[in-house]
């Protein structure tokens, strides 16, 4: 009889191990993957679609972000001078700011996550802003919401942004985004990175790289306007003056008819 119970408490115990064991297991593993992973920078390149997709939990909401590493920037500011004429007064920078903040989710992350969890993991142009830091190259911070000015002027370049609904979920599990990258985008390396959440917790993550770079004609004339600035200028004064002389020949034309 004792023997009986036992056994029954290895079974009950079994079971309860199972039910909570496989759960975790069953739970698919978070992947992402972009296509183009290699975006080149050619002669007529004014960007390009970017399919991200991956493995994801069916019921998990994902989100995605893309970036690039943060950075100082500096940029000008206006102002009026002596209270009359406005004209550029000085320099701002911005400490830990990405040049590029893509973020897309498949549900809004106000509701998806706690302002804790996106705090820690920067997700969302909020707990960007608290990642920034300003001040002026010289002198006092002059008044003014800086942020707000530098998110204007990046979202005005299509290279911040946070968008909702945009990452479709299978309902089998799995989910893709469809991406415009904006052409304004440097080159450089960019980090992806997916999460995703259920109920609020965060159910697990991944991360993946994509490059950006200049080939051809592009990349040879870069080249040659950092390292060889005589020819570059030389070619830069032949092209204008051959535009100049077409397009002045051009209207000459126009005007004997």
């Amino acid at each position: 009889m004792r023997r009986s119970f036992a056994f029954s408490g290895v079974l009950l115990a079994a079971a309860v191990l199972t039910a909570l064991i496989l759960p975790g297991r069953s739970r698919a593993e978070v992947t992402c993957q972009a296509n183009p992973a290699l975006v080149r920078i050619t002669l007529g390149y004014h960007g390009l679609p970017v399919e991200i997709k991956g493995n994801s939990a069916p019921g998990d909401d994902v989100i995605v972000k893309v970036s690039s590493p943060p950075e100082d920037l500096h940029l000008k500011y206006k102002g009026k001078a002596g209270g009359i004429f406005w004209m550029k007064l000085g320099t701002l920078i911005f400490q830990h700011a990405p040049s590029v903040y893509l973020l897309s989710s498949s549900s809004p992350i106000n509701t998806t996550l706690s302002p804790e969890i996106r705090g820690q993991n920067i997700i969302g142009l909020d707990a960007l802003q608290r990642r920034i830091g300003v001040s002026a190259e010289h002198g006092p911070l002059p008044p003014g919401d800086w942020f707000a000015q530098l998110l204007a002027f990046k979202k005005r370049d299509k290279v911040y942004a946070s968008t909702e609904g945009n990452v479709i979920l299978d309902p089998q599990g799995g989910y893709s985004l469809s991406l415009d990258w904006p052409y304004k985008a440097a080159p450089g390396k960019y980090k992806i990175e997916v999460y995703t959440a259920h109920h609020g917790m965060l159910t697990g993550s991944a991360t993946s790289e994509m490059s950006v770079e200049m080939t051809g004609v592009v990349k040879q004339i870069s080249d040659m306007s950092f390292n060889k600035r005589g020819t570059y200028g030389l070619i830069a004064i032949v092209v204008a003056l051959v535009v100049g002389f077409a397009v002045g020949n051009i209207f000459k034309g126009g005007g004997a008819h």
